[in-house]
């Protein structure tokens, strides 16, 4: 997705994108078409492909694009996208970037996934390769460039774009609700440290039993989580639910959003919800401190202390003046990962990769 929303920004910085995608899903049909509207070219296959198939197609699909519109640089995200892309683009002598949004060599030892030795070993060598063939490495964040220093790369950093237009627009025609609600758009997988905002809810309906909480993202511990709210008894205060396309339109009606990650290099949800005019309560980890100004925006707090995050939660939804201070502060901090932000910085790096190599 960071890719996309870059893409709405590219064309106004005098960048011409062509974007590779088999067919979208029906979510995300509008996306594609504002992408359309921007000035993207939209290069998309006749059907989708799954398994190895679609690295194949997305191999040839890389050379036929470099040759019909003329590529300079080949963009990825993901890492077999940057093997495979990368490889396609280097035969044919282009340049590479590389944005990286993740270790996945972490985040395999933190999935509850078992991997096959054959597994670790192809991810291991995607990793490696996809990182050597780029020209240039970016991080989605400060902590992600600093990150890959452990593997022997010098990387740039440049955040992550979101659909600002998006969630600014959804927050412009909503309101609170009488009923304080309290959301975290994430996976319901370990990383995301759910249970901790369960733990902490437990402990924020004793003071305040109007609280409703919201989780949205869907993933495998759902019936664990499910499981845990019933055990503190809280189950009617909290909702559960899969990845929804409406997701805007929910964050914006909430009261406030948190993120209680311990694995996060970004933190689209988190700059999102900024974006929506809410207050954001996000672990002190990784991309999330360049998300979350402490005190200004939202709170910062331990990752998995939930009697940390529960004060917190407290303290915004007692305070109003507070949660509307940051409220106003939030949408203006989002601003930074507007599209057209984000592009110019993109669009500096391009340039200058492309001088360099003449």
């Amino acid at each position: 997705m960071a890719l996309m929303h870059l893409m709405l920004g590219l064309p106004s910085r005098g960048v011409k994108p062509v974007l590779l995608s088999t067919p979208p899903a029906k979510p995300y049909r509008l996306l594609y078409s504002r992408l359309e509207a921007k000035g993207v070219e939209l290069a998309l296959s006749r059907r989708g492909f799954k398994g190895f198939l679609y690295w194949i197609w997305l191999f040839f699909a890389v050379i036929r694009a470099i040759k019909r519109f003329g590529v300079n640089i080949v963009h990825c995200h993901g890492t077999k996208e940057a093997f495979f892309a990368g490889l396609a683009a280097k035969l044919l002598r282009r340049q590479v970037v590389y944005t990286v949004e993740g270790d996945p060599l972490f985040e395999m030892s933190l999935s509850p996934e078992k991997y096959s030795l054959l597994d670790r070993f192809s991810l291991k060598v995607f990793w490696f390769l996809g990182l050597r063939l780029a020209d240039v490495v970016v991080g989605c964040s400060r902590w992600m460039a600093m990150h890959l220093k452990r593997y022997g790369v010098k990387a740039l950093h440049v955040h992550n774009a979101i659909d600002y237009e998006r969630f600014s627009s959804a927050a412009s025609k909503s309101r609170e609700h009488d009923t304080p609600i309290v959301i975290s758009v994430a996976r319901f997988e370990r990383v995301k440290g759910l249970d901790t905002l369960i733990r902490a809810a437990a402990e924020v309906v004793k003071s305040r039993p109007d609280a409703r909480f919201i989780l949205i993202g869907g993933g495998s511990l759902r019936d664990d989580l499910e499981a845990l709210a019933t055990r503190l008894r809280i189950g009617k205060h909290i909702g559960f639910l899969d990845y929804s396309p409406e997701v805007d339109k929910i964050l914006a009606s909430s009261t406030i959003a948190v993120l209680p990650s311990i694995y996060e290099p970004f933190g689209m949800a988190a700059a999102e919800a900024l974006a929506a005019g809410k207050p954001v309560i996000a672990s002190r980890i990784g991309g999330l401190r360049e998300i979350v100004i402490d005190g200004v925006n939202g709170f910062l707090f331990t990752p998995g202390d939930h009697r940390e995050l529960a004060d917190k939660i407290l303290k915004l939804l007692e305070d109003r003046g507070l949660r509307l201070r940051m409220a106003e502060t939030a949408r203006e901090t989002a601003k930074r990962f507007k599209p057209e932000h984000i592009a110019k910085q993109y669009a500096e790096i391009y340039r200058s990769l492309l001088k360099a190599a003449r």
